[in-house]
């Protein structure tokens, strides 16, 4: 089984083919049994694919580097808030680039599924103030909203008119999600110390976020953020930052569909 997980990890082709077979099931099944956990060389920090999906996940963060440039980061990071967290690599990503400073922060994400990764992958580390969060940013306070998960983890949508949009067919499944403010759970945990690393990657809610969670961007230093051109263009995204006193540092990638920006102060 672990020969046919590795294949089936290694190719874009394969998942295609073996998804629509539905055999990607079956590896799951098995992965959510006998998780895959592996440790980055130099720093030891343990990581683990509970689907077949986080294993090229895995492979482009931590063995390629070709996510987000560690350079862009900045000097001597301990804090950080990452929503859209999905299974928590890039806290352990953080963790590997901290050289065993303490990070402090929080992980978000409307898929408790992928929240439950994350939490794994703080405790297994001895993050002790590293905590997971399930729910929704920038979409209204107080009460829930409606969710979309798709049935792979790479993605999921808070709109049904996204999931078109996006082109993937395959199974959704709409949930409930409670709604959340970074901001009070920042201060209940960290009270008024700086967020040195914000990374947004909400699936098209990034402009929403920013609005609703204005008062808590006077803490944050740098800001990592994906924005889904069917929702977002980055002239909004600059618009709205740039007069708050961030500046674009760099646009990591961009393609049809989206894009990664860095900004800082």
């Amino acid at each position: 089984m672990s020969a046919f997980i590795s294949w089936l990890s290694r190719s874009a082709a394969m998942r295609r083919i073996v998804t629509g077979l539905r055999l990607h099931r079956v590896a799951n099944a098995w992965l959510r049994r006998f998780p895959s956990v592996k440790q980055l060389p130099g720093s030891g920090v343990r990581y683990r694919a509970t689907r077949v999906e986080s294993i090229p996940l895995a492979q482009e963060m931590f063995d390629k580097g070709a996510l987000y440039d560690a350079a862009l980061l900045p000097k001597n990071f301990t804090t950080f808030a990452d929503l859209g967290c999905n299974v928590g690599y890039f806290t352990c990503w953080l963790a590997h680039l901290a050289q065993g400073r303490t990070l402090k922060g929080l992980m978000v994400d409307a898929n408790p599924h992928a929240v439950t990764d994350a939490q794994w992958h703080a405790q297994a580390n001895e993050m002790n103030e590293v905590f997971g969060i399930h729910g929704i940013v920038g979409e209204g306070s107080g009460g829930a909203a409606d969710f979309y998960l798709y049935e792979s983890n790479i993605c999921s949508t808070s709109e049904v008119p996204d999931v078109e949009k996006m082109g993937l067919k395959g199974k959704w499944e709409k949930i409930s999600v409670p709604h959340v403010s970074v901001e009070r759970h920042w201060k209940k945990h960290f009270n008024d110390a700086r967020c040195h690393v914000l990374k947004i990657d909400v699936e098209g809610s990034e402009m929403n976020f920013l609005r609703a969670e204005e008062s808590f961007l006077p803490l944050v230093d740098s800001i990592i953020i994906e924005w889904h051109k069917w929702r977002v263009s980055l002239a909004e995204v600059r618009g709205f930052l740039e007069p708050r006193g961030f500046r674009c540092l760099k646009t990591i990638e961009e393609n049809d569909q989206m894009g990664t920006a860095v900004f800082t102060r």
